[in-house]
């Protein structure tokens, strides 16, 4: 559907919707579509925050797409506030402190 949208407004709302997937080797596929080409640069924290929001696993899966892409998606954004975005994004929802203090 994404290859097949005409309006990019569609393309975003169906990159909204993949994060919403619960199986675990989908969640994976979704994380690195984001990063993918077919991705405008701009759209690929929705795409992110979208994993992040759609379940604890998401979550948790999202978090560790962005440790181990970090140096990739800080020089996408180079430090702007879509880098600051998609932190809150993953992060919102952490509940053990561990986890929050991995943000520091």
């Amino acid at each position: 559907l994404h290859k097949q949208a005409d309006m990019q407004e569609e393309k975003n709302r169906i990159e909204r919707v993949l994060g919403a997937t619960l199986l675990p080797e989908l969640i994976q596929k979704v994380l690195t579509f984001a990063l993918s080409e077919e991705v405008r640069p701009q759209d690929t924290v929705s795409v992110i925050g979208g994993v992040a929001g759609g379940s604890k696993h998401g979550r948790k899966a999202a978090w560790k797409f962005i440790k181990d892409n970090w140096e990739e998606l800080y020089n996408r954004y180079q430090g702007g506030f879509l880098i600051s975005r998609l932190i809150k994004l993953s992060v919102e929802g952490f509940a053990i402190d561990k986890m929050a203090g991995e943000v520091k």
